[in-house]
């Protein structure tokens, strides 16, 4: 059930990516490239310009969260990263893990706090009139979604851990290992 699950998960995640990256990034471009000619050649701006790319932008890293993180791409620092191993590098996954978990779970708990009030408000942005609460359903959903793949992750390399395994990423191949 849990592997189903996660399977879904995972299948969400890459279409969710997909989304950002193949229908709302080339919008963006294609706004900020109307919105500069216009602004240059015809001293025209879109007003409402700014304000869609934002939206965009966060759609785009929004959507791309959770993919990037099952795809081992997310930030983190890499130059003590790499140094760390055995079970420092397995601690460091767990304390990575933790604190997405606190973090992104407060950040979905709010954004549903939020949602509520911005409906009864009619928030909109200042120069674009659509309401933004979608925007804020957006982000509680795909902070649920990363909530729940931390905690497989988190328990996952808990289990590594107690195991005494090391992991060995060689040409995108992870290799699990005995620790002597």
């Amino acid at each position: 059930m849990l592997n189903r699950l996660t399977g879904f998960l995972n299948r969400f995640s890459e279409w969710c990516h997909d989304l950002g990256t193949i229908v709302f990034l080339p919008l963006m471009t294609l706004l900020i490239t109307l919105n500069v000619i216009m602004r240059y050649a015809f001293n025209a701006p879109l007003l409402w310009g700014d304000e869609m790319d934002g939206l965009l932008l966060f759609l785009v890293l929004f959507l791309s969260l959770t993919y990037t993180w099952d795809q081992k791409r997310h930030i983190r620092m890499e130059i003590v990263y790499v140094h760390l191993k055995g079970w420092m590098r397995s601690l460091a996954d767990l304390a990575s893990g933790i604190t997405g978990i606190i973090f992104f779970g407060l950040l979905g708990i709010q954004c549903i706090r939020d949602v509520s009030y911005m409906i009864r408000t009619h928030e909109t942005g200042e120069e674009l009139a659509i309401p933004l609460w979608p925007f804020r359903i957006i982000m509680a959903l795909i902070s649920f979604v990363f909530v729940f793949k931390l905690i497989i992750y988190t328990l996952h390399g808990r289990k590594e851990m107690e195991k005494g395994k090391v992991e060995i990423e060689r040409e995108g191949i992870i290799i699990h290992k005995e620790e002597n």
